[in-house]
């Protein structure tokens, strides 16, 4: 195992992590970038550099958004990172000496559901220049096991698809929307038809769009928004306005599946999806009347959720948010965390998109380089402004989306008890019932006694519905409840992996 050490350790490669590292860079900090995948984009801009020098003739079916990663990605790889893919990192290790300063105190709980972006926090990290303590990071990669030092860590992990447990959700020929655009993205696949998309958000939109340009009709669009959600938003239209470009784009998406003829449901409920060895049809009511539709792929999307696993692993302080309804970890406008040395910038740190991880991740290298005494005060505030204002600007669009597709109580927390809510130990939403009204502490008590959670995706697909299944029985705040308590690795890692460092954590 390599004992290399670096300015900066940047964990993914999504838009946050690339301009974070750009900017690093540019500062000349010695930067590595660890990501899963095989080529740098994230989710968003997935395969960006395949499909456009493989497959030129697809890049239509994304649109221009898709395209514009494809330069950013060549400007990353030339910016002269380490960039390190199909490196799947399973444990961050932060032991500062004793005579480091922690966190200071004023970095507080940000307002539920905003985040910070104004000039106040100019001055939370005067006292927090670096001391030089060095952050250790483990990861696998085709060679073996691996480990690096760094003086800071950027979290940049991106999101997942918020879990949608309903009946039959577990049954072959059920994926989730952003499964199907990895395979689209990925290898020009197509799922088979008939297919309905059920749920509500953006992506929805999107991959309706995106199949029907790549010759696949859905058979129906399942809006699952209900009709208060318009009311809550309503209140939030005129700050969405002057967000560049997105709700044009969504009404130009909806315009294009009306004029292809794409059936559309608004505001259901009682779904479910039938079948018996795989999916068969998705069966709801909308308006009054019973639908069933047959379908051979349903697509489930209720949106997406940071991927907190690594940040929580760290012990960094987090709080819910009730307007996105998860749990986001306590940061600065840098991207500092309550763990010194410590930054999450982009989806990671809540969910804002793909332009405002851009920002997110810039201001997250600027701060690191201020940290590490390669620029002062004064450049440091000169360089963000433009990219702050930028950021709010994004940002204003957030509150009217996270109200107007917030999941109905019924697709967060299963009614039936039937309803499979931890997929990897098959545990259903009765017998956690049952458990609560016992009157369970939280996810973790929950988790011992029937397993919720242990499975290989370590709470991933069921911590959130936990939490407020939790909430629910026993009548408190999911921010009371809890959620899982993360422990490395905080991905799958076999004895042989961990056997092959010389190093353990700790040692």
């Amino acid at each position: 195992m390599s004992d290399e050490r670096f300015d900066l350790a940047i964990i993914g490669a999504g838009p946050a992590g690339m301009a974070a590292a750009l900017e690093a860079r540019r500062h000349r900090l010695h930067t590595v970038v660890l990501d899963e995948q095989s080529e740098p984009g994230g989710q968003v801009w997935r395969n960006v550099e395949a499909v456009t020098t493989r497959r030129p003739q697809d890049l239509f079916l994304f649109g221009a958004e898709y395209a514009d990663g494809y330069p950013f990605a060549r400007r990353f790889r030339a910016c002269g990172a380490d960039y390190r893919p199909g490196a799947r990192v399973w444990q961050v290790e932060v032991a500062p000496p004793p005579s480091e300063p922690g966190p200071p105190a004023s970095l507080a709980l940000p307002t539920a559901g905003r985040l910070d972006t104004g000039p106040d926090d100019d001055a939370v990290h005067v006292e927090r220049r670096h001391t030089g303590a060095d952050r250790h990071v483990y990861f696998t990669d085709a060679r073996g096991s691996h480990h690096v030092a760094a003086r800071h860590v950027l979290v940049a992990t991106g999101a997942y698809e918020r879990p949608m447990p309903l009946p039959g959700w577990t049954l072959p020929g059920v994926l989730t929307c952003g499964a199907a655009q990895v395979m689209l993205k990925s290898a020009a696949m197509v799922p088979s038809a008939p297919v309905v998309l059920v749920g509500a958000g953006p992506l929805v939109l999107l991959l309706a769009t995106q199949l029907l340009r790549a010759g696949v009709k859905p058979a129906a669009v399942v809006g699952t928004v209900p009709p208060a959600n318009w009311l809550r938003a309503a209140g939030r239209l005129l700050p969405a306005l002057l967000a560049p470009g997105y709700l044009s784009k969504g009404l130009s998406l909806i315009g294009a599946l009306r004029r292809a003829g794409v059936p559309s449901f608004a505001a259901v409920t009682d779904l479910r999806i039938e079948g018996s060895a795989c999916a068969e049809a998705v069966a709801f009511r909308s308006r009054g009347r019973e639908h069933r539709i047959a379908a051979r792929t349903v697509l489930l999307h209720q949106g997406v959720v940071p991927n907190a696993n690594l940040w929580q692993s760290l012990g960094i302080e987090h709080y819910w948010d009730p307007g996105q309804h998860c749990f986001r970890p306590v940061v600065d406008t840098w991207g500092n965390t309550t763990i010194a040395g410590v930054l999450v910038a982009g989806d990671s740190a809540g969910i804002g998109g793909a332009e405002a991880a851009l920002c997110a991740g810039e201001l997250s290298g600027l701060s690191v380089a201020w940290q590490q005494r390669r620029i002062d005060t004064a450049e440091r505030d000169r360089r963000a402004w433009l990219t702050r204002r930028a950021l709010k600007a994004h940002w204003s669009v957030r509150p009217f989306l996270d109200r107007l597709y917030q999941p109905p109580p019924a697709l967060r927390v299963p009614a039936g008890d039937d309803t499979i809510v931890c997929r990897c130990e098959e545990v259903t939403a009765g017998e956690l019932r049952r458990l609560a009204l016992t009157g369970v502490a939280g996810p973790n008590q929950m988790k011992a006694f029937s397993r919720c959670g242990m499975g290989p995706c370590q709470g991933r697909l069921c911590g959130l519905t936990v939490t407020e299944l939790i909430a629910s029985i026993q009548h408190r705040a999911p921010a009371e409840v809890g959620c899982y308590r993360v422990r490395a690795p905080v991905l799958p890692v076999t004895v042989g992996q961990v056997a092959g460092l010389d190093r353990m954590p700790g040692g």
